[in-house]
């Protein structure tokens, strides 16, 4: 959010996404006890993804020392090993992020902690490979993924599964795990929800506080690129706000236990709508999977509607309502 170049992981070029963000200011004006916030690499690498998310708390009022760096690629399917170094567990994928969600999960109360997926299942993959006994001690993930088909259309446009694409793999082994519950928000949900460009330029252009100022102009470019594409948005999508919304008011959302939740890794990770052979849907019955391709399975929580329009209105209005001075910054 507010790289002023746009995102530099990859090919693409475009605007910087913004949707995480809310997503933190959504937690943060809920006063939900957050313990760690990790970046990884994504819409951009790790790195200025860390130095984003220190200047989006630094002007919210956010001043504890949870921010982590988390992974800067996807999960090698062959894994380089180096021996072990202080008593760490011999796994290439450990990185500061990783550490952090160890000694949270290890310093709580088994079944007290819930970990939001915003992006690549990288880094809980990695957890799960390298700690597991930490792991099993997380109450839920809630992740925003999945689609009924593997293929989420928007406005007649493909669009890719992103938080899946970036590192198909690492949510494939996330999935069959037994021990944590797994909830995913799907693409049926999640595309539901938007900031108005008209909110975003009126912060941006200093008539509101200093927040949203600075939340206005670092959203402005990524809401104009995206109106751009989908003609019927006029603003910025709230994907991954959707997240921390369904964990303040989950009786809101309409949501089945034990879906079938399938991973199809046919390829390396690609974001492109075009070309992967990378698909993961949530369906109430097994479906036939192709032959050639490598096909993770598990038990998922889906959640697919609202209960109401209404929630929708609820959502947006929410999200504008968070971007504001954290409430707690003084306790």
């Amino acid at each position: 959010m507010g790289v002023i170049n746009g995102a530099t992981n990859g090919p693409d070029r475009h605007a910087a996404d913004t949707d995480d963000a809310y997503a933190v200011t959504l937690a943060l004006q809920a006063n939900l006890d957050i313990q760690g916030i990790i970046t990884s690499f994504g819409n951009n690498k790790a790195q200025p993804s860390f130095e984003s998310a220190r200047r989006g708390l630094a002007i919210l009022g956010f001043d504890k020392d949870i921010l982590r760096i988390g992974a800067e690629g996807f999960l090698d399917a062959l894994p380089v090993r180096f021996e072990p170094l202080g008593g760490e567990p011999a796994v290439f994928c450990v990185n500061d992020g990783v550490r952090l969600m160890r000694d949270v999960l290890d310093t709580n109360a088994s079944g007290m902690v819930t970990l939001i997926a915003l992006g690549p299942f990288t880094d809980i993959a990695c957890l799960q490979r390298a700690f597991p006994d930490s792991f099993n001690k997380l109450r839920e993930i809630v992740g925003l993924v999945g689609s009924r088909d593997g293929k989420p259309v928007l406005q007649g446009i493909d669009v890719v599964d992103f938080n899946f694409a970036m590192d198909p793999t690492a949510l494939g082994l996330v999935l069959q795990q037994t021990e944590v519950a797994f909830t995913a928000i799907m693409f049926e949900v999640s595309q539901f929800g938007i900031l108005p460009t008209g909110v975003i330029d009126y912060w941006a252009a200093g008539g509101a506080s200093l927040e949203q100022q600075f939340y206005g102009q670092a959203s402005q470019a990524h809401a104009q690129y995206w109106s751009a594409i989908f003609s019927q948005t006029d603003g910025q999508a709230l994907f991954d706000a959707h997240t921390i919304f369904y964990l303040l008011n989950p009786q809101l959302y309409m949501c089945t236990d034990n879906m079938h939740g399938a991973a199809v890794v046919g390829g390396y990770p690609d974001t492109s709508a075009a070309t992967t052979k990378n698909f993961f849907t949530v369906t109430p019955e097994p479906v036939q999977r192709p032959q050639d391709a490598t096909v993770y399975t598990g038990t998922v929580r889906g959640c697919t509607s609202f209960v109401d329009p209404d929630s929708v209105t609820l959502l947006e209005e929410s999200v504008q309502a968070s971007v504001k001075r954290y409430q707690g910054a003084d306790s």
